[in-house]
């Protein structure tokens, strides 16, 4: 049995000599979405059900990218983390929990340490409409801490 602390991280990265002109990779900024925006979907491979997540829609998630980025240049995305326990333990992860509450003080009360970051290629209006197609690499890793 593992002890301490692991995550899966993934590194993203262009592989082409130019930089990314088209479908970029955008990156969510946790805490801009509540558990209850969460959505669960199972994964059916023919060994094992595994499962995933997306987010529903929302003006107020949070959402930054990196343009036009170069080989020399990846994004560390964490993908999973051990410590997902409070994300899974949370009722609205779960289906059951209520809106997003706000303690005596104005915080949130539905925030739970980050387990995963959600990401997404996105059509980037500014891009041109004959700019060349996107080649990137996505490698995941196991960190131990």
């Amino acid at each position: 049995k593992l002890k301490g602390r692991w995550a899966l991280i993934n590194v993203w990265r262009n592989i082409k000599d130019t930089p990314v002109k088209k479908l970029p990779l955008a990156l969510c900024e946790g805490p801009s979405v509540p558990l209850e925006d969460i959505v669960t979907f199972e994964i059916h491979y023919s060994d094992r059900v595994g499962e995933n997540y997306f987010a529903r829609k929302s003006s107020e998630h949070r959402w930054f990218y990196f343009p036009e980025m170069t080989t020399h240049e990846a994004i560390l995305l964490k993908v999973w983390d051990s410590r997902g326990a409070a994300f899974a333990d949370h009722p609205a992860a779960a289906g059951g929990g209520g809106g997003a509450a706000a303690g005596a003080g104005g915080e949130r009360s539905d925030l739970v340490p980050a387990t995963f970051s959600l990401h997404s290629a996105f059509e980037d209006p500014s891009s041109l409409p004959d700019a060349e197609d996107r080649e990137s690499v996505e490698v995941r890793t196991v960190v131990f801490y």
